[in-house]
């Protein structure tokens, strides 16, 4: 989980949201048994950026923020290692690059989008080292670039998160004035390590 958080954190802002299909469910001797989700059936997004001068305006903070309301449809390349991949326990992944191919009508296959070297993101990854943070009160959601979206947030989680975030850049830039210093026994360290470690559960 600490690599998947560092890969996350290197990657971004280069993320794919990861839509599943509906659940199905079939008949077993104790009941209704869900099945097991295919791979090919796992559809992927891509967070466009929208136009420059498009803002909105915080009903709660007032703040203006840019908006990202468009979103493309991508598709694995054959070699990522989540290619076959149909669970996921963040609906987010980062990939290092994508490359677009193009259409061959002879062959019959249409342009489409490939994203290449993903690897499945890591909530409180993208929550601690993402980009700016927005609590959607009506929605109960945490926004982190306008563009990923989490469950169950507010202005409280928010707040937390950016504290946390302030004091992981002092720690850093403590560790680059003085290169001796060891950030094991940080306890800003610690906290950051158990809760990417542990999903949030602190244990």
């Amino acid at each position: 989980r600490v690599l998947r958080a560092a890969v996350c954190a290197a990657f971004y802002p280069q993320v794919a949201r990861v839509d599943r299909p509906p659940k199905e469910y079939t008949e077993g001797i104790a009941g209704a048994i869900e099945k097991q989700a295919e791979a090919r059936r796992m559809r992927y997004f891509v967070l466009t950026d929208a136009a420059s001068d498009s803002f909105a305006e915080d009903p709660d903070s007032g703040r203006r923020f840019q908006k990202h309301e468009d979103s493309m449809r991508a598709f694995l390349h054959p070699s990522s290692v989540l290619f076959k991949e149909a669970n996921y326990s963040c609906p987010y992944v980062v990939f290092s690059s994508k490359q677009a191919q193009e259409a061959r009508a002879d062959l019959g296959k249409p342009a489409r989008l490939n994203l290449s070297e993903a690897s499945e993101a890591s909530v409180f990854a993208l929550l601690l080292f993402g980009g700016s943070l927005r609590a959607v009160t009506q929605r109960n959601e945490v926004l982190v670039d306008e563009l990923i979206a989490f469950s169950s947030g507010s202005t409280t989680v928010v707040a937390l998160v950016e504290k946390l975030r302030t004091e992981i850049d002092a720690l850093l830039l403590r560790k680059v004035e003085s290169p001796q210093l060891s950030l094991a026994s940080e306890a800003v360290a610690q906290a950051v390590a158990t809760l990417i470690k542990t999903d949030g559960l602190g244990s």
